[in-house]
């Protein structure tokens, strides 16, 4: 009984990595967020991209960023864990979207950061795809190995 006192009173970081299930989807959600904005390469989506990026707010219809995702998360406006991942994907998509090129680094950053959110939203017990989404965001992260411009 003494060591699940201890366990209880630690912080909820090492509690939730022991029962993910213990600790509220959404605070679970917060607690992904948090690990993702301390990646090197989350800069890219810390905040809104500046309106006057050429061509951003034609092409970008919903545009989001991980510093919006935090605001609603602590206001309450996600009703669910999907609502969340939505967000947090669309954060991905529309980097890709629009710097399409493999080699661009916000599209790199764009398919890490998914990868390293749906392998951490699948560890937190929160995906219902049973690993799909982690599995390829994964693939879709690591490097290109097609080499277009080789084949002359």
């Amino acid at each position: 009984a003494e060591m699940k006192a201890a366990e209880a009173a630690a912080p909820p970081k090492r509690k939730s990595k022991s029962d993910p299930a213990s600790v509220p989807p959404l605070e679970r959600c917060a607690a992904i967020l948090a690990t993702l904005r301390k990646r090197k390469d989350a800069d890219w989506f810390a905040e809104p991209v500046p309106a006057d990026t050429p061509g951003y707010l034609e092409m970008i219809k919903s545009p989001m960023d991980y510093g919006t995702i935090s605001a609603a998360l602590e206001a309450g406006s996600y009703a669910d864990a999907e609502a969340f991942a939505a967000d947090v994907r669309l954060v991905a998509s529309n980097a890709v979207a629009y710097s399409p090129e493999l080699d661009n680094d916000c599209n790199k950053a764009a398919r890490a950061n998914l990868a390293a959110f749906e392998a951490a939203f699948l560890k937190q017990g929160l995906a219902t795809d049973g690993g799909e989404a982690a599995k390829a965001a994964t693939a879709a992260a690591k490097p290109a190995t097609r080499k277009r411009k080789s084949a002359a």
